[in-house]
């Protein structure tokens, strides 16, 4: 009897260091979920890449280094998921202080679909959700190879689907002031976003 509960133990317990090794400490049960632990953990540098904006204005993501950058991915002639995406990331964008925008934090909503969404495009897009285009940039990357670079290096999964939009992840993604990814928060909290951003920007 006791030989049999001994052997329960030890199952028990190499069962449960599995589940924690596995499972990064029971934080990873999804693949997706483990993804975002890896990327936190690496904190990859975001590669060079020139945009256009809604004002067909032309900048470098370089160019915003120094400062926090909050970023999405989207594409405008999605149905489903982008609008609750972008209507978060407002509700992110008007409660960060003014103070602090622009200044220490922008946002960047890049659409991985350059040939549809063109400035004139992502203007009617940015004004039905307020970005300024300032502090809030809705932008494209228009060589298509620095794009597939940013979308690698963040694992954005974009994939085209059979009535020409995608099949993609959404999150919000933090970089920090040398470049590098630092936290992915899931795209439904956008008040956690600001939590975080509270414990050391306001």
């Amino acid at each position: 009897m006791l030989r049999k509960s001994v052997g329960i133990l030890f199952a028990l317990v190499a069962g449960l260091t599995l589940l924690w090794v596995s499972t990064d400490g029971l934080q990873a049960f999804t693949a997706e979920k483990a993804r975002i632990i890896e990327l936190e953990r690496e904190q990859p540098k975001l590669p060079s890449a020139t945009l256009i904006d809604s004002d067909s204005e032309t900048f470098h993501l370089r160019e915003l280094e120094g400062k926090y950058i909050l970023m999405t991915f989207m594409y405008t002639s999605c149905g489903d998921v982008c609008p609750v995406l972008e209507q978060n990331f407002a509700e992110i964008y008007e409660n960060i202080p003014k103070e602090v925008l622009g200044k220490e934090v922008v946002l960047v909503s890049i659409s991985f679909d350059p040939e549809n969404d063109s400035p004139s495009v992502l203007k009617s897009y940015s004004n039905h959700f307020g970005a300024d285009g300032e502090q809030w940039k809705m932008a494209t990357i228009q060589d298509e190879q620095e794009l597939q670079d940013v979308l690698k290096t963040l694992e954005v999964i974009v994939i085209p689907n059979e009535y020409g939009g995608y099949e993609h992840n959404s999150a919000f993604y933090v970089i920090n002031p040398d470049g590098k990814l630092t936290n992915i928060f899931d795209y439904q909290t956008p008040q956690t976003v600001v939590e975080y951003l509270d414990t050391f920007l306001f």
